[in-house]
């Protein structure tokens, strides 16, 4: 049995009975009889993946997506500019969301954790992992700029995405580029004042 493709079959079925109105706990026992899995899978999915209820679901989800996303990658990422691997990244996780999961459960699952801190943390995780994929190594203010700004892109685009039926995403791709091209002109922008500034002071 295929470890990873269970995960999906479990997380498919937890939402799909949390999206009825079961708590999470009943969904959990609901998707145990429905999966018809042993007593020492149950155990390990109650002990180990899930055991802090809704943000370990959250997790295990954002978990299994990461791994197809790092896999997905084309053999010339590499030679992508910057710009293009975060492109490249965040809409291939909205299109494993779309082939393995149902969108607007997911939207539910996130609105069910109940926290803005508890949100906000879920998204910079995301926004981690995928400059991490991309190979920035900043460990500066940097680190944590790239990933604030990449958080407010990362929603915008998944709330347009929410409602794009477009063939292959093309709007929310349109979406995409033109949030990446504003953060790249202020980024010059930026860069020019700065070196205004500097050049005054000396």
């Amino acid at each position: 049995m295929n470890y990873k493709l269970d995960l999906i079959k479990i997380i498919n079925t937890i939402l799909n009975f949390l999206n009825r109105g079961l708590d999470f706990e009943k969904s959990l026992d609901m998707t145990f009889k429905d999966l018809k899995l042993s007593q020492k899978q149950i155990k390990i999915i109650k002990e180990e993946v899930l055991d802090n209820g809704i943000e370990s679901l959250v997790v295990l989800l954002s978990n299994v997506i990461n791994e197809k996303m790092t896999k997905k990658k084309p053999k010339t990422f590499i030679n992508f500019r910057v710009n293009e691997k975060i492109k490249f990244l965040v809409l291939q996780r909205l299109k494993i969301i779309d082939k393995y999961f149902e969108k607007k459960q997911i939207f539910k699952l996130v609105l069910k954790l109940k926290s803005f801190t508890k949100i906000n943390k879920m998204l910079f995780s995301i926004s981690d992992e995928i400059w991490f994929v991309s190979g920035d190594a900043s460990t500066d203010f940097n680190y944590y700029s790239k990933r604030f700004i990449l958080m407010n892109i990362y929603v915008s685009t998944f709330l347009y995405f929410l409602k794009d039926s477009s063939e292959d995403f093309s709007k929310t791709e349109n979406l995409l580029d033109k949030q990446i091209k504003a953060v790249l002109q202020f980024g010059k922008l930026k860069s020019k004042i700065m070196n205004i500034f500097y050049s005054n002071k000396m």
